[in-house]
């Protein structure tokens, strides 16, 4: 069965509206209290941890509006009993607002389940992973690996040369 959860932003990014899936997969992932009545009315960033990510986050933000066509990158958000391959797709609407739809692409069950902390402070012992692909790097920040930069930065590159087109 293919999952798949969409939320809608406003031009100022609140979040104006979840998908009918977004409660139940909020259940399911042990996060009860992000469901959409708790979310609907905030700023996206809000949910969003991390400077790297949330400096990602803001430039994907930036790029879909910039670039007025539909942007899809692929990316992993396991949970700690499967890997889950997903594929994110953000559309601007005529009034500057997005509509972010994440697809499940394929799962994979883990033999043991992983804890997953979330660091109040980065530790020089802390493992690095990649935003979106979950790619871990134990040493030396990077916040989105060299394969996944190359993914996006083909957007801003193809986002650039229709610009100068228009």
């Amino acid at each position: 069965m293919t999952e798949r959860v969409d939320f809608w932003l406003d031009a100022q990014d609140q979040i104006v509206a979840v998908g009918s899936d977004w409660d139940r997969f909020a259940k399911e992932n042990g996060a009860p209290e992000l469901s959409g009545s708790a979310v609907i009315g905030k700023p996206l960033l809000e949910f969003v941890s991390g400077k790297v990510t949330r400096t990602f986050v803001q430039a994907l933000l930036q790029l879909a509006r910039d670039r007025g066509q539909p942007i899809e990158l692929d990316y992993r958000c396991d949970s700690p009993l499967k890997r889950r391959y997903s594929r994110m797709r953000v559309v601007c609407d005529a009034a500057g607002g997005l509509v972010f739809s994440h697809e499940t692409l394929r799962t994979e069950a883990r033999a043991r389940p992983v804890r997953v902390a979330v660091a109040s402070q980065r530790g020089r012992h802390t493992s690095i992973r990649c935003s979106m692909c979950n790619q871990v790097k134990p040493a030396n920040a990077w916040g989105i690996c060299d394969a996944c930069a190359s993914q996006l930065g083909q957007f801003t590159v193809d986002s650039k040369a229709q610009h100068e087109h228009d």
